[in-house]
């Protein structure tokens, strides 16, 4: 992976997507790998996902928050169907109290991928 220099740099693992899984991916991966270097990638401008990205009147989530929220981040709200506004609270809150802010960055767009099975590592 390039940085911003065009240096190429390593990273151990690579997350595609600031979403609800790519958040969840990036929790749970620091916390299990505490001494990996993890990179979350987002094409776009801001955290969220699906969630960011659709904003229109009355979006709401079809499946309870209880369930589809993190095991490390229980959802506390007392609607269990949440709209999106409360769901993109529940996620910039994640990534701030998991310091995810320090593994993504916005605005990347990835190109290509290469990977080396006999060095189990991109080239």
């Amino acid at each position: 992976m390039d940085d911003s220099t065009g240096t190429a740099e390593h990273c151990d693992v690579v997350v595609f997507g600031v979403g609800i899984f790519g958040i969840g991916a990036a929790c749970y991966l620091t916390m299990e790998f505490p001494g990996k270097k993890i990179v979350v990638l987002e094409g776009c401008d801001n955290i969220g996902g699906t969630w960011d990205l659709f904003r229109y009147p009355g979006i709401r989530s079809d499946s309870d928050l209880h369930t589809y929220g993190y095991e490390c981040k229980p959802w506390r709200h007392a609607s269990a169907i949440a709209d999106g506004r409360l769901i993109r609270d529940y996620l910039r809150e994640t990534v701030e109290e998991f310091d995810l802010d320090r593994l993504i960055r916005l605005r990347h767009e990835v190109v290509a991928a290469h990977w080396s099975s006999d060095e189990a590592r991109g080239p």
